[in-house]
């Protein structure tokens, strides 16, 4: 995680906070800078933070606070027959400030959207292998720290190439596309989904022990089934479940154990669900 995506999982109130200090951290130095010295780039720091963090709104009205604050600093610093000079710089700088508000927020926009499809699986829609190792990592760390359970389960589509081989690409992604939307809609709010790669999909059951797990994942093996045979695909589901108290250091190890979970359903004749023993 870098510096910009630490501030902007931070609260309204601590991103305010951090902006009004930052604001009147350039009004002292602006205050204490000699006569003669131009201090008022330095307000595009909390101009920046306030366009970035907070929206366009709060920096454009950031930006004529700046202004207003320098206009009123510099005209203390000249004789009044350059006050009208103070007054042109003032207007000068709110002009640069609002500008860069709207530059700043377009790209705030642009980095918002290029990161949300960088998460995304393009054809379903659903978190993709590397955002659903970043929620892992985080809801691993929690389950740690307050000693919850943590269930994994790892699905792969059987006969998928077989449907297809025949019916063509297009319905297999529409196969594809429709399995991630009934996982999907059968999960809580607390859950994840995602597609790993190919036909292969990862569900995240957060607080959930093995008994719980089992009835949501044979609830959730009996829609997608029921999702097949409503379109005629002879596709089956094998899922592998492994629930973790406490979970292990490492990600990938929780992913290794909920995949060999499911090949041991593939080997057992595929169709079915496999609850592995909670995993230390």
């Amino acid at each position: 995680m870098n510096l910009t995506e630490f501030i902007a999982r931070q609260n309204k109130p601590v991103l305010f906070s951090t902006g009004v200090a930052l604001l009147a951290a350039m009004i002292l130095l602006d205050k204490a800078s000699p006569p003669g010295f131009e201090a008022s780039i330095f307000y595009l720091i909390p101009v920046s933070f306030f366009g970035w963090f907070l929206g366009r709104r709060s920096g454009l009205a950031v930006s004529f606070i700046c202004a207003s604050v320098a206009l009123a600093i510099h005209r203390v610093n000249l004789a009044p027959s350059r006050s009208r000079l103070a007054l042109w710089n003032a207007l000068a700088w709110l002009a640069v400030y609002v500008f860069f508000v709207y530059v700043i927020s377009e790209i705030q926009h642009l980095y918002a959207r290029e990161r949300s499809r960088s998460q995304l699986d393009p054809l379903t829609g659903i978190p993709n292998r590397r955002s659903f190792f970043e929620r892992l990592e985080i809801e691993k760390s929690r389950a740690k720290r307050y000693d919850h359970p943590l269930t994994l389960a790892y699905i792969d589509l059987d006969n998928f190439k077989q449907v297809n081989d025949r019916f063509g690409h297009s319905t297999g992604d529409n196969l594809l596309s429709l399995v991630a939307h009934v996982i999907s809609d059968a999960l809580r709010s607390t859950d994840a989904v995602a597609r790993l790669g190919g036909d292969e999909f990862a569900v995240l059951l957060s607080e959930t022990n093995s008994a719980a797990a089992t009835a949501a994942v044979d609830k959730l093996r009996s829609s997608l089934n029921a999702a097949m045979k409503q379109h005629n695909w002879a596709v089956t589901f094998s899922i592998g479940v492994v629930t973790f108290q406490p979970p292990p250091e490492s990600v990938q190890e929780m992913i290794t154990a909920a995949d060999r979970a499911m090949y041991a359903v593939k080997k057992a004749g595929r169709g079915r669900v496999t609850v592995e023993p909670p995993a230390a």
